[in-house]
């Protein structure tokens, strides 16, 4: 039976345009993607620079007025993406979120005021920081702090800074690429009354503790929150090992957590899209802080969900695109834990080889459940990809378990199935990265 319906995507992802285009059939849909904004983000340095958000957004909303549209979604946030397909929705008449709740999410200052009025309890305090005013860099006298850009992807620029000597230095590194807050500073011009555009810096204070990402959507004002997500970092480090559902906390911290982001998400008037909230938990003063929310689902853990819960995060958020209430299930998965997990290293390396097809072909054989992605590209530094401010990020693996500890010997099996092989640049590994052996590094 051919779809009777039609689902825009915008920046289709290959991991959001696999999942999404296989679960559009179970809803009678079908997936246009919208391949103009595509954009090898990560590795493309200049995509904002290339990139006219409002003249898409512009040229969407006149080609749809007259083709059939039923809903439009994203999965990414690449600078003003998600907020694209807000825009587009709310000129369509679509079902979606207002672009300015979205904002206010995704401008982590304009966040942090919208934490200060709505849960003021969960708010870190915080100071915007403009990097090119003297005045301004030398207000800042707490140290230690956290400083980080207002708008980022993966970490980028972000740093814990000890003293002012290490301030400068952080604002001396100029950690995003030229141009790629261009397409978010044109939304905000557009779409806010915001004072402040993306080119400045916030100063937080540390924040210790638990770190959990928690997933949730909005249905007609009516938040709902699918789970959370632990985070386990390498020691000593803001670098993710791995990512771990379902969360380990106790029930009625997690209660709290959901109460404060139903506060928050209510608050700005979020609805019609999903958010994804990361939390702090500090068991030494009990309090829950938001590190940072973003006005979209985290797709590295949608399958963790289906492997655990039997729920797939995105058919929520196309079934929102649709207007219809999506429906979430628990505990119905083939797994009882799963785990996103991370091949990593501590220092930039030449990729002379990755893992091909027919690798990743014997790992799925073995291990049916594992989403496998190969990151790096041959013949490339890893630092020529977008990455965190403190190591290099080169493969993901999601596998589901019976418990957390069958998790750790699973995906040691599978790192030693994924052949890559690297040339040093300078430095050594540190002690975390260095436990992987089966990676060859000449």
């Amino acid at each position: 039976m051919e779809p009777h319906r039609k689902i825009l995507l915008l920046c289709p992802t290959r991991r959001a345009a696999q999942a999404i285009s296989a679960l559009a059939r179970d809803i009678n849909c079908q997936v246009i993607r919208d391949d103009r904004s595509q954009g090898s983000f990560l590795s493309n340095f200049r995509y904002g620079k290339s990139l006219n958000i409002l003249e898409l957004i512009d040229s969407r909303v006149r080609q749809y007025k007259h083709e059939k549209l039923d809903g439009i979604t994203c999965a990414v946030a690449f600078p003003g993406m998600n907020i694209a397909a807000a825009c587009i929705a709310q000129e369509l008449n679509l079902p979606g979120p207002s672009p300015l709740a979205l904002l206010r999410c995704e401008h982590k200052y304009y966040c942090r005021l919208a934490q200060e009025e709505f849960v003021p309890e969960a708010a870190a305090r915080s100071r915007l920081l403009d990097p090119t005013n003297r005045a301004s860099i030398d207000a800042v006298t707490d140290f230690p702090c956290f400083v980080k850009p207002v708008k980022s992807i993966m970490s980028s620029g972000a740093f814990r800074v000890n003293s002012k000597a290490e301030l400068l230095s952080v604002i001396e590194k100029e950690a995003l690429p030229d141009g790629f807050l261009i397409p978010f500073n044109d939304l905000i011009s557009r779409y806010s009354n915001f004072e402040h555009d993306a080119n400045y810096l916030i100063v937080e204070e540390l924040l210790e503790g638990w770190q959990v990402s928690l997933e949730g959507y909005v249905y007609k004002g009516e938040v709902n929150v699918m789970g959370i997500v632990d985070a386990i970092m390498f020691p000593g480090t803001i670098s993710f090992r791995r990512w771990q559902y379902p969360s380990s906390l106790s029930q009625s911290i997690q209660d709290r957590m959901a109460d404060i982001a139903r506060r928050f998400i209510s608050g700005i008037k979020y609805d019609d899209w999903a958010f994804n909230i990361e939390m702090m938990y500090n068991p030494l003063s009990e309090r829950i802080q938001i590190i940072e929310v973003n006005a979209r689902l985290a797709s590295q853990f949608w399958d963790l969900f289906e492997k655990v819960d039997g729920s797939n995060p995105y058919d929520v958020i196309m079934r929102l695109a649709l207007g219809e209430r999506p429906e979430w299930k628990r505990g119905q998965g083939r797994f009882n834990v799963a785990a996103s997990c991370v091949l990593r290293t501590f220092d930039d390396r030449l990729v002379l080889s990755i893992p091909d097809a027919d690798d990743v072909e014997r790992l799925k054989s073995k291990y049916p459940d594992a989403l496998v992605e190969i990151l790096a590209k041959r013949g490339k530094r890893l630092s020529e990809q977008i990455q965190d401010s403190g190591s290099f990020r080169f493969g993901l693996v999601n596998i589901g378990a019976d418990s957390f500890e069958a998790i750790e010997r699973k995906f040691e099996d599978c790192i030693s199935m994924l052949p890559y092989s690297f040339d040093t640049i300078g430095g050594d590994m540190v002690e975390a990265a260095a436990a992987l052996p089966q990676f060859e590094f000449s």
